[in-house]
C-alpha cells in the first residue's frame, strides 16, 4: 500500500517525507446502565439522555435512530451521576437528508436482545442482529426514494431524496417502524418514543441487587412486524401491560402503578396508536371522500402534536433544561 510508513521501511522516503505525530485520543469512561443501581438513579440519568438527545437535534438536526438501554450509560460528577447517551452508529442527518446508516435495513433493522442466562434466571441482555422473516416483509425490502409512493411522500421541511432504512433495536422501535410495508421517514417523535420504551423495560426488568437486566419476552422476536403486534397489544390492553408489568421488581413496582410519569407517558402513545388504526380504517376505502381525506389529514397533524420534548419533560416533571 502506498501508505508513508510502508514506503519508510522500504527506504523509499523522498516521495512521503511528511512528519509524523503521535497522538492518542482520551474519553471519559462510562458504566453501564445495568450498574446504575436505583430507580431514583436512574431517572435522573435518563432525563440527562433526553436533554442531550433533544441539545443535539436542536443543534445539529441529527437523530440518534436506534435509543435502547445500552445506548444510555453514566458517570459520577462532584457527588452525582450523570447520565450520556451514546452509539451514534445509525444516527441520521435531519437538516440536509444524510444517513450514517451503513448497513442494509435488512442487516441490522431486527436487532433482539438474546439471552445469556444466568444460574439466577436474571438475564443480561445484549444486542445482537437477526434477520426478519421474509413473510413479514419488514426488513427485507429494497429501499426506495422519497417520491416513489404517495406513502413516501415527506413533508415540506424533509423534501429530501435518500434512501429509507428501518434501524433500530426492535424492542425499543416506534410502533410506526414495525408494521409492514416501507418505513416512514424516521421523526424526532419516534426517537422519544424508544425512550419511553427504554424507562418500561427498565422498570418491567431491572435487578437492582443484581445490577442485571431481564426481558420481555413479548418483544424477544426476530421478526419487527411481530414485535410490533406484542408491543401494541401493550399500549392497548391493560391486561396485556399487566402480564408484562408483574415481575417487576418490588422497589420499581411504584414506577408502574396508576397516575405515574411513565402510566402518562404511555396514555399519550397508546392515544397516538389508537389514532393510527383509526387512519388506516379511514384510508382503507377504496374512495375515500373529500371529508375523509380531510379527516386523515386532521387526525396525522394531530398524531405529531401529541408528543414532542416539551411534553415528554413535562409529564415527567423535569425542567427541559438542567439547572446550574
Amino acid at each position: 500500500m502506498a501508505v508513508p510508513r510502508a514506503h519508510h521501511a522500504a527506504g523509499s522516503t523522498a516521495e512521503y517525507d511528511l512528519p509524523r505525530v503521535s497522538r492518542k485520543l482520551m474519553t471519559r469512561g462510562y458504566q453501564p446502565l445495568e450498574t446504575i443501581g436505583s430507580a431514583q438513579r436512574f431517572h435522573s440519568v435518563f432525563v440527562d439522555a433526553l436533554r442531550a438527545h433533544h441539545w443535539v437535534y436542536e443543534k445539529y438536526h441529527m437523530l440518534h435512530c436506534n435509543i435502547e438501554l445500552n445506548s444510555i450509560m453514566w458517570y459520577e460528577r462532584d457527588g452525582r451521576v450523570v447520565g450520556a447517551l451514546c452509539d451514534w452508529d445509525l444516527a441520521e442527518d435531519q437538516g440536509t437528508g444524510g444517513s450514517r446508516t451503513n448497513r442494509r435495513a435488512g442487516d441490522n433493522a431486527a436487532m433482539v436482545w438474546p439471552l445469556d442466562w444466568k444460574e439466577n434466571s436474571v438475564a443480561k441482555a445484549t444486542t445482537t442482529e437477526l434477520r426478519a422473516t421474509a413473510e413479514d416483509q419488514a426488513t427485507e425490502q429494497p429501499p426506495k426514494l422519497e417520491g416513489a409512493a404517495p406513502s413516501n411522500v415527506a413533508t415540506d421541511s424533509q423534501c429530501v431524496v435518500k434512501p429509507r432504512y428501518r434501524t433500530g433495536t426492535g424492542p425499543f422501535m416506534a410502533m410506526d417502524l414495525l408494521r409492514v410495508g416501507d418505513p416512514p421517514i424516521h421523526k424526532y417523535r419516534h426517537d422519544l418514543e424508544s425512550f419511553f420504551y427504554a424507562y418500561i423495560y427498565f422498570a418491567a426488568t431491572y435487578n437492582p441487587e443484581q445490577q442485571a437486566f431481564g426481558y420481555i419476552k413479548e418483544w424477544q422476536r426476530a421478526s419487527l412486524v411481530d414485535i410490533g403486534h406484542s408491543k401494541g397489544d401493550f399500549l392497548l390492553e391493560e391486561k396485556v401491560r399487566t402480564r408484562v408489568m408483574k415481575p417487576a421488581h418490588h422497589t420499581l413496582k411504584p414506577l408502574l402503578a396508576k397516575d405515574t410519569p411513565l402510566m402518562k407517558l404511555l396514555e399519550e402513545f397508546n392515544e397516538i396508536e389508537l389514532d393510527w388504526r383509526i387512519i388506516k380504517v379511514l384510508g382503507s376505502k377504496s374512495a375515500p371522500s373529500e371529508r375523509t381525506r380531510a379527516q386523515i389529514q386532521f387526525l396525522e397533524q394531530g398524531r405529531e402534536a401529541k408528543m414532542s420534548f416539551s411534553i415528554f419533560m413535562k409529564i415527567l416533571g423535569a425542567p427541559e433544561e438542567e439547572s446550574v
